[in-house]
């Protein structure tokens, strides 16, 4: 086989947010569809937390057998049979019939899903010189991440209501797409760049589990994934029941509150490459993308807090949505700072294990929002009321998780001050 250009690079990352599209649309695939499946198996917020949270739970626990995979054997077998199983789990949740099938196939499909992420992050890193990589991992996470929250929350609907027969045909049809893009994958993508090594003898090594810096991005990772398991899967519901306590046709309110949540996609699609572009401008500076995720947490905090204000108003919580799609998808920064710590040829098996605390945390922050929002309410049966302990749980998550890095961050400073001073 010819030697690849080094411009092949460009390659790899469109077939690589290809493969994180689908692995996002796995992820969110049942909230724009939220109320025709809650109207066929009578499911209320506590059930749908518990959906969105099987798959997370079992996404969480194979982050890190995938990325260890992904750098003993390369990336590109670890995408490609987990793109096709992501196809064929998203399948079986189409054609279940009960409850019990409806968790199993998403806990099936979060296993399958987890292949994407962690595994094309050490093949970015790879691909991609230091000066680019955190805009081409912003890039990656941004379009790939948008393109799949969009398919699940406006595409789907959209097909179930207008050209299906319903969320199962339409589910089904997306199924068979991704079974295809499995096969683009194998074709095109490639797991490092001619003359690099591919794969790594040792994937993980334990010992890093004492490094404090390990933990520091941990922590701040967490905050980003406790944001995005709380807001991207509530919001199309949140503004769907909106539309209904206006008087909305139950139809209608599922795809225009779909269409409202293409607003923080959009804020997603165009603010989270700009972030990982100037993240790599001001690193030269003495600004570490680690600093540069704390402050979009803290955003993120204030904008969970004012999120009721979409109650009386639709524009106001377009305009919310926006900024939250920039300030809560910082996680491309701590993934691009992973890399230049450890190094690209262990990215993926070390992303495993960041990711399987930050998604543990993140599924068990959606599992208890439901409970939560239903247990906090001051006025039973007020649907839209039960959001204020949802947005709760966000506020807690982005602000525990944007403090608790600032004093390790802090701590690893003052440790290395003193290493210096040791040494003069």
């Amino acid at each position: 086989m010819p030697a690849l250009p080094v411009a092949y690079r460009w390659v790899i990352l469109i077939f690589g947010m290809l493969a994180y599209t689908t692995s996002y649309f796995a992820r969110s695939n049942y909230t724009g569809i939220a109320k025709f499946v809650t109207a066929d198996f009578g499911l209320d917020k506590g059930a749908l937390g518990l959906l969105g949270s099987s798959f997370l739970y079992a996404y969480a626990l194979a982050q890190l057998p995938w990325g260890v995979a992904s750098d003993r054997w390369g990336s590109r077998k670890a995408v490609g049979v987990g793109v096709f199983l992501t196809g064929v789990t998203l399948w079986g949740f189409a054609t279940s019939t009960s409850f019990n099938q409806l968790v199993f196939w998403r806990v099936t499909n979060g296993i399958a899903a987890a292949s994407v992420y962690v595994v094309m992050a050490g093949a970015l890193a790879r691909w991609f010189a230091p000066k680019e990589r955190g805009f081409c991992q912003s890039v990656f996470a941004g379009v790939g991440g948008s393109a799949g929250e969009g398919t699940a929350n406006l595409i789907l609907p959209w097909l179930a209501v207008y050209i299906a027969s319903g969320w199962r045909q339409s589910t089904e049809i997306v199924a068979a797409i991704i079974v295809a893009a499995a096969f683009a994958c194998v074709v095109f993508l490639r797991s490092a760049p001619p003359g690099q090594p591919a794969t790594e003898r040792k994937p993980f090594d334990w010992a890093i589990v004492k490094d404090v810096q390990l933990w520091a991005f941990t922590l701040v990772y967490c905050g980003s994934i406790i944001s995005l398991r709380i807001l991207p899967p509530w919001l199309p519901v949140y503004a769907a029941d909106i539309y209904l306590s206006k008087g909305m046709p139950l139809g209608k309110a599922v795809v225009a509150g779909g269409a409202l949540s293409t607003l923080y996609l959009l804020g997603r699609l165009v603010g989270v490459p700009v972030v990982g572009f100037i993240s790599d401008r001001v690193l030269v500076r003495g600004i570490s993308r680690s600093s540069l995720a704390i402050g979009l947490l803290l955003l993120s905090a204030a904008l969970f807090q004012i999120m009721p204000l979409g109650i009386r108003s639709t524009a106001v919580l377009g305009v919310i949505a926006f900024l939250m799609g920039i300030s809560i998808n910082s996680y491309p920064l701590v993934t691009t700072a992973v890399s230049e710590t450890f190094g690209s040829q262990r990215t993926s098996s070390v992303m495993g294990f960041l990711n399987t605390f930050a998604q543990l945390s993140g599924a068990t922050a959606l599992l208890i929002s439901g409970y939560l929002g239903i247990a906090l309410s001051s006025v039973p049966g007020n649907t839209l009321e039960e959001y204020r302990g949802i947005w709760l749980v966000g506020i807690i998550g982005c602000v525990g998780a944007a403090a608790t890095g600032i004093l390790l961050s802090r701590a690893i400073s003052l440790r290395q001050r003193a290493v210096q001073q040791s040494s003069m």
